[in-house]
């Protein structure tokens, strides 16, 4: 939640902007202390949806379909009091935050090769999937077939996933040497 000052009539224009993540489903509640009777009109962009609270002195905002990057003046509030008068603008920069972890591609490995390490951009994330142990890949943890390997990037509480795929082979089994 984000609240912003009571500054009555005057104007305010925030310098750091609001960080949403990137196609999160999570609302986001915006909040100007109340001046008393009237009406607050709220106005975001309109890949966002206000959910609920047009007309008071809070809103919760959807912006999963909002494209990565700062909108400027993404939220902006009027108040308007009985009389009919209306405040300056309080505007609000939002930042739709997105990052695009990338992973270093690794294999086809076989059942018996040692384990390498995983390589990611940006560094930070987290490895998980089937033959990862910590920051490696082991095939002969993973076993013979197909494996997902999936990093986890998280900051300022957004978190972006990658995923690769790759394959271990078995190890080829001989039957014995026959002397006839």
């Amino acid at each position: 939640m984000l609240i912003l000052a009571n500054i009555g009539l005057a104007q305010l224009t925030t310098t750091n902007p609001d960080t949403v993540c990137y196609q999160t489903q999570t609302l986001s509640q915006y909040t100007v202390a109340s001046i008393g009777a009237g009406t607050y009109t709220w106005t975001v962009p309109a890949c966002a949806t206000i959910t609920s609270g047009q007309g008071t002195n809070s809103i919760m905002v959807n912006w999963s379909n909002c494209p990565p990057g700062l909108i400027t003046n993404g939220v902006s509030v009027i108040f308007t009091s009985p009389q009919g008068c209306p405040s300056l603008p309080i505007n609000l920069n939002v930042l739709i935050y997105q990052v695009i972890p990338t992973i270093t591609p690794i294999g086809p490995f076989c059942v018996t090769a040692p384990c390498v390490s995983l390589a990611a951009i940006p560094v930070g994330g987290v490895w998980s999937g089937n033959g990862v142990v910590g920051n490696q890949f082991c095939p002969g943890t993973a076993g013979p077939g197909g494996s997902t390997i999936t990093y986890t990037y998280t900051q300022s509480g957004c978190s972006f996933v990658a995923t690769t795929n790759t394959g271990v082979s078995p190890q080829p089994v001989l039957s014995p040497i026959q002397h006839n």
